[in-house]
C-alpha cells in the first residue's frame, strides 16, 4: 500500500463523516428555524386571544351594568305597582267593595 492509497483510505471516510456533520448542523439549524416561526405565531395567536379576553371583559362588565340598571328599573316598577295596588284596596275597603 502506497502513501497515497493510504491517505485516500483514510481521508475519504472522514470528509465523508465531516460532510455528513456539516449537513446535519444546517439542517438542524433550519429546523430550529421553522420552529421559532411557529413559536412567533403562537405567541401572536397569543396575544389576540388575550385581547379577545380583554374585549370580552369589557362587554361583560357593560352588559352586567345594563342588566343591574334594568333590575333597578324593574324594582322601582314592581314597587309602583304595588303601591297603585295597596291604594286601590284601601279605596275598595272604604266603599265596601271586595
Amino acid at each position: 500500500m502506497t502513501n497515497l492509497q493510504l491517505y485516500l483510505t483514510i481521508g475519504i471516510p472522514t470528509l465523508a463523516v465531516l460532510i455528513g456533520v456539516l449537513m446535519n448542523a444546517i439542517q438542524f439549524n433550519s429546523i430550529n428555524a421553522r420552529f421559532n416561526g411557529v413559536d412567533g405565531r403562537f405567541s401572536s395567536m397569543d396575544a389576540r386571544f388575550s385581547s379577545m379576553e380583554t374585549r370580552f371583559s369589557n362587554l361583560e362588565t357593560r352588559m352586567d351594568t345594563r342588566f343591574n340598571r334594568l333590575d333597578d328599573k324593574f324594582d322601582t316598577l314592581t314597587g309602583k305597582v304595588i303601591d297603585v295596588d295597596n291604594r286601590v284596596t284601601r279605596i275598595e275597603a272604604k266603599l265596601g267593595i271586595n
